[in-house]
């Protein structure tokens, strides 16, 4: 089995920055070899179809450029040019933002073209990243601003060896890169919980009084703002924020709600515990009320002695450090790796107006005469549809964080997922969930991998935030009815235990499927009756998407006419390049027939994307009109 290797590609010589991030791999049980392709690589390596790096499948590519590129008299030009050509390769990639030199001669009349060309070049890698995937920016920039220049470079080596970074340096930006490949293969922190005293706001609300607490934007109170800003900040992103306090509930609550300094409201907070009991025993009610594991809770409380309490009975919890001094708790919450993410999306972004809708379900599901008469006021909404490009990235973040509801468990690496997607002989679904209290977005996976007398589902999964609303049982219905129209005759769960994944286990058992000796799959008999028992689902509306209709025939007679292809010739799985007739002249005809058969129009930018024949499928079912 190959190893995946970490390319590093720059127009400096790398080695320093290689063996650094070599080590922090290594001592993090991160797999992977690092590899420096060498002076000057970023292009002459990218260039030459024949060179190593472009042999070398199993590759993330890493780029690295110092602030001298920004002296190349067509660096725009060279960018745009580069990015042609990465737009056509179908490769995972980490891009160093661009930065200048700032140790310049008369720098009182620095005209600041490099600082002004830099953030010009960072805005098109920005706009890249966007219609990319698997593009990901590592700050490099940010980190020269934070650390300065002095101190992450020497004259002597960039003299001596071509190396921009000094050994310094060369360990700071293998931290950078380290976190990122940290936080893409690993699923980050979801919930921050908070101390309210000397935490949240300078002073004790018990002795000081509301008036006497700082938080406002001068002398002692500006730590405390700049903190709270930074704490909505990483709400607005998709960390949940609690707060856990031993303090009288009434008066902090109404500090929270009308301080005129306090930033940070109690909606802003997916939970409260606000009381005298133990610290940990806050944070095991609200995990279990969120429906999230210890181990995704990041605690921060400037007592020395709940840190230590919290360490002590709830070892899975991170707990930060408090800084000395209230000015670092800023420069705190940018140093800890705990919630590293390398992209955010819609459904992050709501997530505590999601968990807010919770807590509502759970006031009215107490309320309601019986649970079948909650479930069916619910007016729950269910849709299947297919993943393609533009859901890949929130589908594939389930895969890598969703612990309870997850019956194989198995962390899927971009490239692993991005395969399966392609693979003709495997299905992969998203689930979409909403009812009338709102929209909870994709929220459910079923990986299905087809042959002729059994459907295996390798990966079946649900978001905390809709377990116990019956989804699941709506979601086996479908893929049971799927499965059965399909003409297969079994549909086989694969089932891995873990220390989380127990409520996973119980659905099983509660649908009534039968498990092999091993217990490692559950099967559904399609011949009988096989969930006749089963829990019914109350949901409104189960409805897949418009993919169920796809005319297959139009498709792969457009094909064979544009691609002018022999009998015989078409394969579901073709890709561009696999015959002669797919170049780049018969990719636009293809295009062109496609957009014309199905009434759809691709972007420009997603046309270089659109490299088999499973991708175009995709994109034109997400494309066509309903």
């Amino acid at each position: 089995m190959s190893v995946h290797e970490w390319r590093l590609l720059g127009d400096k010589t790398l080695s320093g920055i290689a063996r650094e991030l070599q080590a922090l791999l290594s001592a993090d049980s991160l797999g992977g070899r690092v590899v420096e392709a060498g002076f000057d690589s970023w292009r002459r390596e990218l260039f030459d179809p024949e060179s190593e790096t472009r042999r070398v499948d199993d590759a993330t590519w890493i780029f690295l450029l110092s602030p001298r590129v920004l002296e190349r008299p067509r660096v725009s030009e060279e960018l745009e040019e580069l990015l042609a050509l990465l737009q056509s390769l179908s490769r995972r990639i980490f891009f160093g933002t661009f930065f200048a030199d700032s140790l310049v001669p008369r720098p009182l009349t620095n005209s600041l073209s490099p600082e002004l060309l830099a953030a010009r070049l960072n805005l098109r890698l920005a706009e890249f990243a966007k219609s990319r995937a698997q593009f990901f920016l590592l700050d490099q920039a940010g980190l020269v601003a934070r650390e300065g220049l002095r101190a992450l470079s020497d004259p002597r080596f960039e003299a001596l060896a071509q190396m921009f970074y000094s050994p310094a340096g060369a360990r700071s930006v293998a931290r950078l890169v380290f976190r990122a490949v940290r936080a893409l293969q690993r699923p980050s922190a979801k919930v921050l919980a908070l101390d309210l005293d000397n935490t949240l706001w300078g002073g004790i609300l018990g002795e000081d009084g509301s008036d006497g607490l700082a938080m406002g934007p001068t002398d002692r109170g500006y730590s405390y703002r700049r903190f709270q800003e930074a704490v909505l900040t990483l709400k607005r992103e998709g960390v949940l924020l609690v707060a856990v306090s031993k303090n009288d509930s009434d008066a902090a609550l109404e500090v929270l709600r009308t301080h005129p300094d306090c930033l940070v409201k109690p909606e802003d907070f997916a939970a409260l515990e606000i009381h005298w009991q133990p610290k940990s025993e806050s944070l095991r009610r609200i995990s279990e009320k969120l429906g999230l594991g210890l181990d995704s809770f990041v605690f921060l409380d400037d007592s020395p002695n709940e840190r230590e309490e919290m360490r002590r009975v709830l070892p899975e919890v991170t707990v930060l450090d408090f800084p000395t001094d209230p000015a670092g708790l800023v420069a705190l919450l940018a140093d800890t790796s705990a919630f590293d993410t390398l992209q955010v999306t819609e459904e992050d972004r709501k997530r505590t107006d999601d968990y807010r809708a919770q807590s509502q379900r759970e006031n009215l599901r107490h309320a309601a005469p019986s649970l079948e008469e909650f479930y069916r006021s619910m007016q729950t909404r269910l849709e299947l549809f297919r993943a393609e490009a533009g859901s890949a990235e929130r589908l594939h973040q389930l895969v890598l964080k969703t612990n309870q509801f997850n019956l194989s468990s198995e962390r899927l690496t971009p490239d692993t997922f991005r395969a399966l997607m392609l693979d003709p002989a495997v299905d992969v679904w998203g689930l979409r969930v909403g009812d009338r209290l709102g929209d909870s977005g994709v929220t459910g996976l079923a990986i299905v991998r087809k042959s002729a007398d059994v459907w295996r589902v390798e990966n079946f999964l649900l978001s905390c935030r809709v377990i116990g609303r019956t989804v699941e049982f709506g979601f086996l219905r479908w893929l049971t009815e799927r499965a059965r129209a399909g003409g297969t005759q079994s549909l086989d769960f694969v089932f891995r235990a873990t220390s989380k994944n127990r409520v996973a286990r119980e659905f099983l058992e509660k649908s009534t499927l039968v498990a092999n000796a091993d217990q490692v799959s559950w099967r559904v008999d399609l011949t009988t009756d096989a969930l006749a028992g089963l829990p019914p689902p109350f949901c409104g509306d189960i409805r897949g998407s418009r993919d169920m209709t796809f005319n297959d025939t139009l498709f792969r007679q457009t094909v064979e006419r544009a691609l002018r292809l022999p009998a015989g010739r078409y394969r579901d799985e073709l890709k561009l390049g696999d015959v002669a007739e797919w170049d780049s002249l018969g990719h636009l005809d293809l295009v062109i027939a496609l957009e014309q058969a199905f009434g759809v129009s691709f972007p420009t930018a997603l046309i270089p994307q659109l490299d088999s024949l499973v991708v175009i499928r995709q994109e034109i079912m997400r494309l066509s009109p309903e």
